[in-house]
């Protein structure tokens, strides 16, 4: 339904498999192809696991994901291979319901906690911005979290094998669930390699140092936190916000004319992976202001361009980016320790290149390859 970091997953990995020499099918209960990475679309041909439901027609998205999980007949289809990959729910759920109708074995890969029975932290903000996650969420108050976490825990106990895209993921699902597997963290597509070195040469030159953020418009990105960034920096740098617009984005334009930042924050929208390369290649300092992230792909991004991120301590990015070598982890959720820290790598050119190299050193162990040698050993094994 949108271009984010647990589809490019799913997508990169049927790519790579399909280079080894295996037969590999993509199905989703909902595909919009002009929101999520159109071009990866086009090539990997996703199949939606129901037909589309007719124009007009109330709640498409969660109509779709509801049904697909609770019609069994829609998973008739599923029943031809050898094995399923299942992303998070409500993959998992079908995984589990493909098993008991066909025998078929199912490997979830988990990005995160089902977000509508494991609620984040109230710092992270409201999550349910869309009228569809609205409607699931009250239907959850109507027929029982308690039933809910129950299935959630059976399909996740029942699979033959699980994956987790973090350490901080799996220990999360092993105080929720007790269950254990093996961590698969994903890779960066962007090639560092493309960009003109002068570029670099400049980054770190600038009159106005540069700040990069990147994600979902979504509240519980709390990208409003890097731009209130703004207030406590000296240097009066400019921030570039990169992502899709959302019916969120006005709110994020909000706080910046309220704070009076307004010419120092520019929005972006969608962005190819070329622009995005360019723009990496153009700031000074990553910084991601999500709570409790599961992974975080941009940081990871961002230091192959030897940008040095700064991120809170906790979640997944105390993994992805190492404090005081690669970037910083700020005190959760401390602004004024946030910006000393991005003020100390702005502030010291031996700092930031030292950190720059480490970074780009560091991100290219994250690897396509990697990951996918330990998927095919789940898939294997799973058969």
């Amino acid at each position: 339904m949108y271009s984010g970091g647990g589809e490019r997953v799913a997508i990169k990995e049927a790519m790579h498999l399909r280079k080894r020499g295996h037969q590999v099918e993509v199905f989703s209960p909902m595909i919009r192809w002009d929101r999520c990475f159109p071009e990866l679309l086009r090539l990997v041909k996703p199949r939606r696991i129901i037909p589309p439901f007719p124009l007009p027609f109330p709640f498409r998205e969660a109509s779709a994901l509801i049904a697909s999980a609770s019609v069994p007949v829609f998973l008739r289809p599923l029943k031809n291979f050898d094995v399923l990959l299942c992303h998070s729910q409500p993959s998992m759920w079908i995984g589990f319901m493909v098993s008991k109708l066909y025998g078929l074995p199912y490997v979830g890969y988990l990005h995160q906690l089902t977000t509508f029975i494991h609620r984040r932290p109230e710092a992270a903000g409201n999550w349910t911005t869309k009228a569809d996650f609205l409607l699931m969420d009250g239907l959850l108050g109507v027929f029982g979290r308690a039933l809910a976490r129950h299935l959630d825990h059976l399909c996740h106990v029942s699979a033959s094998k699980l994956l987790f895209n973090s350490k901080y993921t799996t220990q999360c699902f092993q105080r929720a669930y007790g269950v254990e597997g093996d961590v698969c963290y994903p890779a960066s597509d962007l090639n560092p390699h493309q960009i003109d070195a002068s570029l670099l040469r400049a980054r770190g030159h600038n009159a106005c140092p540069t700040l990069i953020t990147s994600g979902r418009h979504y509240p519980w990105k709390r990208i409003d936190l890097a731009i209130r960034l703004l207030s406590f920096l000296p240097d009066k740098p400019r921030l570039i916000v990169t992502g899709e617009y959302t019916s969120h984005t006005p709110a994020l334009r909000r706080v910046t004319e309220d704070l009076k930042v307004a010419d120092r924050v520019t929005f972006t929208g969608f962005t190819s992976d070329e622009t995005l390369t360019r723009l990496y290649s153009m700031s000074d300092v990553y910084v991601q202001t999500s709570i409790q992230e599961p992974f975080g792909l941009s940081p990871l991004e961002a230091q192959s361009f030897g940008v040095p991120a700064v991120v809170w301590g906790d979640g997944g990015v105390r993994e992805t980016v190492l404090d005081g070598r690669t970037g910083f982890h700020a005190q959760p959720y401390d602004l004024h320790d946030f910006a000393r820290k991005v003020s100390l790598i702005l502030d010291n050119g031996e700092i930031h290149e030292s950190m720059s190299h480490e970074a780009q050193e560091w991100s290219s162990r994250f690897t396509w390859e990697r990951h996918t040698d330990t998927v095919e050993r789940a898939l294997c094994a799973a058969c």
